[in-house]
């Protein structure tokens, strides 16, 4: 698999060089360890030194993992050119296939161009996923689509216990397109065992919600454009209020922008109930609050209620990026409001304290937190701490 140049160098114990792909370039970052804290010597962007804390992070705790396993030639292409779901959708996708290219040993690649390039806002980090040939380019190439067609039942077999590197072994690349997680399943296939230990995945790590984090920013970096949208954030809330972010991510459906959108019961009264629960047990009164919505109106009303000096939001349409009016939303609209997902998605994952209703994009949003469980709130009915994987949310419907 192409891997991109990066590496954590120890000079001496106080003293770390990290290299780090920016831009496409080289960025040479150094920083120092004192006293617990880092000081990074030569980042202007304070998202991008909370990435490479976040980078430095990943690296200590995934320390074991040997990714020199994961070079090989031919491919393995998540590949999406109509509907695939929402971001969350996709990011289950995405790592399934990513899983199941290092399995069988094939570079691994991403196609997404619906509904517009992934590489507007994304960008290859440590591995180089950037396609090479389009579907059909290829002598030899397999398309596995198990969204839209009845192909999932056959290959489910052979993802647990067949033997898929010879299955697949006569084509050049597999285009595969999905939104389930075959990460669990596929790591108990005992054809699997030489190269899982080589690559030495632990057995404690081997779900999807435990390696997401690692995978994540193994494969991507954020875009010059996210980048600008991110910073101001960090910005405004360091200047005026450098304490906690505390952050919700509040949906209740039935959004007219958003195709075949419908309502979600029992949230009436989620907004009131967040704004409560903040002002009674979480609220500072320095501390900053960060909204998004798939509602204006809610997003306002948080504006009004805490001021616009306090709250952090980004700016942009809100869209779907699976279910959108293609009569009325223009391209210029998706571009913009993806890059509002893309944006929305990584400040997430920056907050201190995080309040969401039941939704796939903030929980894995809220995976890439440095702790997952610090400050976690979830909405069903009523507000509940979760401290814990195993916690179960007290009903279906929330």
């Amino acid at each position: 698999m192409r891997i991109r140049p990066w590496k954590v160098i120890i000079i001496n114990p106080s003293k770390i060089v990290l290299l780090y792909s920016v831009d496409n370039k080289l960025d040479l970052t150094e920083f120092k360890l004192n006293s617990g804290r880092i000081e990074y010597e030569s980042e202007k962007s304070l998202f991008k030194s909370r990435l490479n804390q976040r980078l430095f992070h990943i690296g200590q705790r995934f320390s074991h993992i040997n990714i020199d396993k994961l070079l090989r030639i031919q491919s393995f292409t998540y590949y999406c050119s109509t509907h695939c779901g929402g971001w969350g959708d996709r990011l289950r996708g995405i790592t399934s296939a990513y899983i199941l290219a290092v399995l069988l040993q094939r570079c691994f690649i991403i196609d997404m161009p619906y509904p517009c390039d992934l590489s507007n806002f994304l960008l290859p980090n440590l591995i180089d996923w950037t396609p090479i040939d389009r579907i059909g380019q290829q002598k030899k190439f397999l398309r596995v689509d198990l969204i839209h067609n009845a192909y999932g039942g056959e290959l489910a077999s052979n993802v647990s216990s067949g033997n898929l590197t010879k299955f697949w072994l006569r084509y050049d690349n597999i285009y595969f397109t999905t939104n389930a997680d075959f990460i669990s399943i596929v790591l108990k296939n005992p054809f699997f065992n030489l190269i899982k230990s080589e690559i030495n995945i632990r057995s404690t790590e081997s779900t999807q919600q435990e390696l997401f984090p690692f995978i994540f920013e193994l494969l991507f970096k954020p875009s010059s454009s996210v980048i600008a949208k991110v910073d101001p954030l960090f910005l405004k809330s360091s200047l005026h209020f450098n304490q906690s972010i505390i952050c919700m991510h509040i949906r209740i459906g039935k959004n007219s922008a958003l195709q075949g959108d419908i309502k979600i019961p029992y949230r009436q009264s989620i907004v009131q109930d967040m704004i409560n629960f903040v002002d009674k047990n979480l609220s500072q009164p320095y501390s900053s609050i960060f909204v998004t919505s798939d509602s204006d109106q809610i997003q306002q009303h948080i504006h009004q209620h805490y001021g616009d000096d306090r709250v952090l939001s980004t700016h942009g349409p809100i869209i779907h990026i699976d279910r959108f009016n293609q009569k009325t939303q223009s391209n210029e609209t998706l571009y913009h409001g993806f890059l509002k997902v893309i944006a929305d998605f990584y400040f997430l994952g920056e907050c201190d304290t995080f309040l969401r209703g039941r939704s796939g994009f903030s929980e894995w949003a809220g995976r890439r937190r440095r702790n997952e469980y610090s400050n976690l709130y979830v909405y069903c009915r009523e507000i509940y701490r979760v401290t814990k994987q195993q916690w179960r949310r007290p009903y279906d419907q929330c």
